[in-house]
């Protein structure tokens, strides 16, 4: 299973309004942890590791089952598959685990099994010890090739990603394997929600779903192929455009949003409303989420199991809201929808704050960040014959990118960071980042309705045009605003109305 980081992602950082925290990587004894799972006190994690089943509850960790072999030259404890009582048997690599009858389903991926725990004693429940197989069968009796994500179902049914094989088999509560699909490329993480199967399928990197036996792809553009091998990459946007790199769970929201480990971004991904955007990205100063893999929904809170960073990372799941969101609602989902994409943030108070003004240095910002989400291999940084833009400013790779870009071009030779930026301004900085991506810019319409089009400056007539032929300016209203000072609700209206039109 091959896997990158994103140069791009150990820089950008995305946490829109998410408080995340992590435990000690050191609670886990430096453990490299996979799965987890609701217990009846707590939480159970897997570790691929130590090789173990924790225990986590308040803040204490404990091993619930599996016991440390001892290791091996790297100093890496040395997995075994046996059977036997809680603190005695032995796991060779276990990769998740789920609630499954009266007990929990581990899937002990290198011994190509699946393992049962019970009140007291780990037993083999599926697969045979050591042989990679893909028959149907009763218990033991099937095979399995690297068995790794599990889910149950509401009827009592096991479903497990049988990655070796690229299928999802089925164990129902007496034990007998059946194959559910065929033909997929390395599905890992699994999630039952509405009657339905949910995918990560991994080696196509894209988020799958089986309704009523049918296959259906949520998200994830998998149309590049090297070497007979998916390409994964990084973009957000609507769910046929995204690009994922080799993810590996997934969870179904309350509200039917999904989130998504996408391990090879480092990041946690979520689609809603029929587009992808990042919820919580590593970056040079934040450590979680380095490789993330097993993800867990409690309540409002989204818990996700790293592998490299040995640790669980806490994030707030619940729906974004601010103290001050506007009444009418479209504006209110503009706001929504702008802080989502990660076009710009709310403040630490919980307000977004709509009517402040916005500068220069705040919407070149907020343009770098709409094309980085848009274009996963996108540097946002560049030279620039500004004199006024210093090296280490908060905005200073977003002026340079803009000004390398052509999409600002100064006053005298001058950024003016702290300037406000008039609606023509924004307007014509937007029209030029449209014509430098290659977008089709050539749409008019006319402007007489408007009573102060006559007043627009000659940069800014062919921009402001296009604008309103695309939309991102309403035509039912009777004034441009030209030189009004555009505030922070204008410019997400603006910037998200335009990323729908062009669907980026």
């Amino acid at each position: 299973m091959k896997m990158k980081l994103s140069a791009l992602m150990l820089v950008l950082v995305m946490l829109f309004s998410v408080s995340a925290s992590a435990l000690s990587p050191a609670d886990f004894e430096n453990g490299s942890l996979s799965g987890i799972t609701r217990h009846e006190n707590g939480l159970l994690v897997t570790d691929t590791y130590n090789k173990v089943i924790w225990h986590l509850n308040l803040g204490k960790v404990t091993r619930y089952a599996g016991a440390i072999n001892v290791a091996d030259i790297s100093g890496e404890p040395i997995g075994r598959c046996i059977d036997g009582a809680l603190d005695k048997a032995y796991f060779m690599e276990p990769w998740d685990i789920a609630p499954f009858l009266d007990g929990y389903a581990v899937s002990d991926t290198a011994a190509h099994v699946i393992r049962f725990i019970g009140k007291d004693s780990v037993l083999t429940a599926a697969g045979k010890n050591g042989s990679a197989g893909k028959s149907n069968g009763n218990g033991t009796g099937a095979t399995f090739n690297r068995p790794t994500g599990l889910a149950a179902d509401d009827m009592g049914n096991l479903y497990i990603a049988d990655t070796g094989n690229g299928s999802i088999r089925m164990m129902d509560k007496n034990g007998k394997v059946t194959t559910v699909l065929s033909g997929l490329v390395e599905p890992t993480g699994l999630c039952w929600a509405d009657g339905m199967l949910y995918i990560a399928e991994t080696g196509r990197n894209r988020i799958c779903r089986i309704n009523n036996t049918k296959l259906e792809v949520i998200a994830g553009d998998t149309a590049i192929l090297e070497d007979g091998e998916y390409i994964g990459g990084f973009a957000n946007g609507p769910v046929s455009k995204a690009k994922f790199d080799h993810p590996q769970d997934l969870v179904v929201n309350s509200d039917g949003s999904i989130f998504v480990s996408d391990t090879g971004n480092s990041c946690i991904r979520k689609i809603a409303d029929g587009r992808v955007t990042t919820f919580v990205a590593a970056s040079s100063t934040t450590a979680p989420p380095i490789q993330p893999r097993g993800l867990l929904r409690a309540n409002d809170t989204l818990i996700a199991a790293d592998q490299f960073a040995r640790t669980l990372l806490y994030a707030d799941a619940a729906p974004l809201n601010f103290f001050d969101i506007p009444a009418d609602p479209a504006l209110a989902k503009m706001v929504i929808a702008g802080t989502e994409r990660g076009i710009t943030n709310g403040y630490s108070d919980h307000t977004f704050r709509p009517h402040n003004p916005i500068t220069r240095a705040t919407f070149s910002v907020m343009l770098s960040r709409l094309h980085a989400g848009k274009d996963g291999e996108a540097v946002i940084e560049g030279s620039t014959t500004f004199s006024d833009v210093a090296a280490d400013a908060w905005y200073g790779s977003a002026a340079r990118w803009a000004c390398e870009n052509k999409i600002v071009l100064g006053n005298d030779g001058r950024f003016l960071a702290q300037q406000g930026i008039s609606h023509q301004q924004l307007i014509a900085m937007l029209y030029r980042y449209a014509e430098g991506q290659g977008l089709d810019v050539s749409r008019r319409a006319s402007l007489t309705s408007y009573a102060d089009a006559a007043q627009l400056s000659a940069y800014a007539v062919e921009p402001m045009q296009w604008a309103v032929a695309m939309g991102i300016i309403g035509a039912n209203t009777t004034s441009l605003e030209i030189w009004k000072t555009t505030t922070r609700l204008e410019a997400m209206s603006y910037l998200v109305t335009f990323m729908d039109a062009y669907q980026i």
